[in-house]
């Protein structure tokens, strides 16, 4: 089976949370990229502030990631699937200099990741994992991590994870929140 672990072994950084969600397997993963990200009153708000040198940049538009209104808009803006087993496992990735106000990301192919060791770059592998407790209920973990490519990386990605780690860690769970509250409200109906 796929996991995180095939496409980053070797990190340097490192965020994980689980929850316990109110569906099966199978049902979790299904609405996970249906996963609403306007219904948190966190999420909107951390990508707004996270996109404000960007937007200076830009004349004021908002950058494509925070015009994303579910998951799965927000995956297809930033990140290449890596690997998806339903029921069980989603993995996306993504290469860039990620402390950069526009992300710095470079293009990567499921193929190229695991090798890719583009000069002053990060690869981030963020997986989904989906753990059966029985017909109606689950595990859902998120794992995000990043290696860099080199030194000079490593030097700036770590003033950015030092910076941005609660956040991250606040988006996360939120995600996690709002696919058990989606999960819940579909099987209530």
């Amino acid at each position: 089976m796929a996991s995180i672990e095939e496409f980053l072994p070797r990190y340097q950084f490192r965020e994980h949370h689980d929850r316990i969600v109110g569906a099966g397997a199978d049902a979790a993963f299904a609405q996970l990229r249906h996963v609403d990200l306007a219904q948190s009153p966190w999420i909107g708000p951390l990508f707004a502030l996270r996109s404000l040198p960007a937007r200076f940049a830009r004349g004021g538009a908002a950058p494509e990631a925070l015009q994303a209104t579910t998951l799965g808009d927000f995956f297809g803006r930033a990140f290449t699937p890596l690997a998806e087993r339903p029921g069980r496992c989603f993995v996306i990735g993504s290469v860039g200099r990620f402390w950069q106000s526009s992300g710095g990301i470079e293009p990567v192919t499921a193929e190229s990741f695991t090798t890719n060791a583009t000069p002053g770059c990060a690869r981030l592998a963020w997986a989904f994992d989906f753990e059966p407790l029985g017909e109606d209920r689950c595990r859902v973990s998120t794992e995000t991590r990043i290696a860099c490519n080199d030194a000079a990386a490593r030097w700036r990605m770590q003033l950015y994870w030092w910076a941005i780690r609660p956040a991250s860690g606040l988006i996360r769970r939120e995600i996690l929140r709002l696919l058990a509250a989606r999960c819940e409200m579909l099987r209530d109906t």
